[in-house]
Parts: C-alpha cells; structure tokens; sequence
C-alpha cells in the first residue's frame, strides 16, 4: 500500500512539473512574441496596442505621444515640458514610488528606465518595458517602439520627413554662419554649469547629429564619450565655440554667470553668438520636443547677426 502512495506521489508531482513546464512556456512564447530589441526588457505580456500607458520615464513620454497614445500617467518633467504639457493635461503626475495611485489608475502598460529602482514593483502591477537610457540613439528608440506597437510605417516616416527636413536646414545655416562654424551647448543650473555632447539632450542631438555642426574639439575630447561634463566658470571659456545654445529654466538662472568677467570675456558672448532656450523643453530628445528644438535653433540662429 505505501509502495502504491509513493507511486502514485511520484506521478503526480511529474503531473505537477510537466503542466507548470507548460505554463512557463506559453508565458516565455508570449514574451518572445515582441521583437528582441538592444535596450528594451519585457515585463510580463506586453500588449500590442496599449489602451492606458503609464509613462513613468519622461525620457519617452513625447514618443508615445507621437505614435498616437495618450499615457494615463507621466512624470512631473512631463507636465512641465512647454511641448508636451497641453498633451499631457488630463494624465496624472506620478513617479515610480507612487504605486498605490499607479494601481488605482489600471494600466495595460507601463513604460520606465531600466535604471529606476522600482522596476520590480512596477512589473508587479501592469506589463512593463524597461529601457536602457544610451543603448540606441534617438531615432531608432522611435523604431524600436514602432517594432513593439507594429506601427513600424508610422516610425519611419517620421524618421525619413526628420532627416530631409534637417538636411535642407543644415545647408541653410551652414551657407549662413560658415562650414566649420562651432557649437557648444550648455545646461545652467542654480549652481552648476554642464557641458553636453551629441546625444544627452539639451539640443544636442539637433546640433550635432541633425544639423550636423561640429563641437571644438575640447567637447569633442572631454565632453561627447561621457555625455556630459560639469565644468567651474574658470574653465567654460576654453570649451566655447563659435556659438553656443544655453539651456536654462528661467531667465534668473545662470545670472551670476551672465554677469561675470568670465562669461563676458568670451568670443562668442561679445558676437552675440548666444542662443539662450528653454531647458524644460531642451532636456529630451523625443520626436516632439525634438520638432521645437530644431525650430527654435533655426529661428535663434537666423535671426543672428
């Protein structure tokens, strides 16, 4: 009788092991249903058209906006952006440590950082996408969320009306202000000053990338593999250009800069060579906020002496 117990245990638990080998397979089939991308990890199944997107990275919010979705949660960088906040107005403002609110709003989706400490968590409550920040350059993060929603087309449409557009506008500006004319762009805080390279943001990725100006070669060395580079006002002089966008959230920040010896002594301060913008907008590289960089550049830039 114990012999038949422990045989019939035994079959069981094969019973057992061989339904949940099964389970983990269709979950594991479902998860290898969405194309592997450099940079983007699945969380659960991720549906194919999202009907209430939490995007609790602003580093993305503009390309989901732009793919025709509207995020039931963004970020509080999100409703200060001048480009998206109007289309963001109806979306509660959250971060990742916000779960209780996160669950009451249902999400199908949510989109974070991989970086972000509550990833976990989050995965916990609704199908995720974690995103490593740098492992592709701006545009193919828009091909590779046209691959995840198939909406490939509507990607790279975007992508081939991008690159003419910018095109046409690096020749006009080129002919304008000289071949070899130099750019550096900088972020001013309320205390520091940052340098920034061709894919950090802050018209970055415009300048460098789209309109295709080069940095002085200072940048270039010390301020491009990094991203960025926090410099002291001694030293900014020697990483300025030709020209310069400052990115800034208001007019009183970087006042002291402004008013200082240094800041004055510079080339391209005493031209007028300075393109001060809005930060708020300036920090991402999304296709939106993209569009009004590049026209913002192009409007500063051409309305220089």
């Amino acid at each position: 009788m114990k012999k038949a117990l422990v045989l019939f245990s035994l079959c069981l638990t094969c019973l057992l092991l061989v339904a949940c080998g099964k389970a983990n397979t269709t979950q594991n089939e479902k998860l290898s249903s969405k194309p592997k991308i450099e940079g983007f990890h699945y969380y659960g199944a991720i549906p194919e058209r999202p009907k209430r997107i939490a995007s609790l990275s602003s580093t993305y919010t503009g390309y989901l906006l732009k793919l025709g979705y509207e995020p039931v949660a963004v970020t509080p960088y999100d409703a200060k952006n001048p480009v998206l906040k109007d289309k963001v107005s109806q979306a509660k403002v959250l971060s990742s440590e916000d779960q209780e609110a996160l669950v009451n709003l249902k999400p199908d989706l949510i989109v974070i950082d991989s970086s972000d400490k509550n990833v976990d968590k989050l995965a916990k409550i609704a199908p995720t996408i974690a995103i490593d920040y740098g492992k592709q350059d701006y545009l193919n993060i828009l091909t590779s969320f046209g691959k995840v929603f198939d909406q490939e087309k509507q990607a790279k449409d975007w992508i081939k009306n991008w690159n003419e557009k910018t095109a046409k506008a690096g020749k006009e500006l080129k002919a304008k202000l000289g071949e070899d004319a130099t750019f550096t762009v900088i972020g001013l805080y309320e205390k520091d000053i940052d340098l920034f390279g061709n894919n950090w943001g802050r018209g970055g990725e415009v300048i460098y990338q789209a309109l295709g100006f080069k940095a002085p070669q200072k940048v270039v060395d010390d301020v491009f593999k990094a991203g960025y580079l926090e410099v002291s006002q001694e030293v900014l002089p020697k990483y300025i250009g030709d020209y310069a966008i400052v990115a800034a959230e208001d007019e009183k920040t970087g006042a002291s800069l402004y008013e200082s010896d240094v800041w004055r002594s510079i080339p391209a301060v005493q031209r007028g060579h300075i393109l001060k913008v809005n930060a708020n907008a300036f920090y991402f590289n999304d296709p939106l906020s993209l569009e009004y960089e590049l026209k913002t550049i192009e409007n500063g830039l051409k309305a220089m002496e």
